[in-house]
């Protein structure tokens, strides 16, 4: 049986369910924002392989996500490493970013909505002609 592959969206909001309480973190600044993160149990609780999700964040996700705040510095939204925590991930970014795949995601389904009523509508009128055209 082979493992899925969680969408972004699924792995995403899996994260910030798992660690949504422990934020914020007390500590230096990093440790503020960057929460440690247990990947083999994001993937147990997604059923997918811990390598696979491991390269989902580090080399899609971020490098998606990732962007420079000046010469020398970026925003990484997770990284392997950061200070004296492993497998860290930016909370308060990958809200962020949740908040704005909810919003798109409740755009399309009232878009489909909409688009079966029309198209509901549609048929219902097409076979009133059929009817009475009889």
């Amino acid at each position: 049986m082979s493992k899925s592959i969680p969408t972004e969206r699924e792995l995403l909001r899996c994260i910030y369910n798992m660690y949504e309480s422990s934020f914020p973190v007390e500590g230096p600044s990093i440790g503020k924002v960057m929460v440690e993160i247990d990947i083999e149990a994001i993937a147990k609780k997604l059923g997918c392989d811990k390598h696979i999700l491991f390269g989902y964040l580090f080399y899609h996700l971020d490098h998606k996500y990732r962007y420079s705040t000046g010469e020398n510095s970026s925003v990484h939204l997770f990284a392997s490493k950061v200070g004296e925590l492993r497998h860290a991930i930016n909370l308060p970014y990958l809200a962020a970013i949740l908040a704005g795949q909810d919003q798109e995601h409740s755009k399309f389904i009232w878009s489909l909505g909409a688009s079966l009523v029309a198209l509901a509508l549609s048929v219902g009128a097409i076979i009133a002609q059929l009817v009475t055209a009889k």
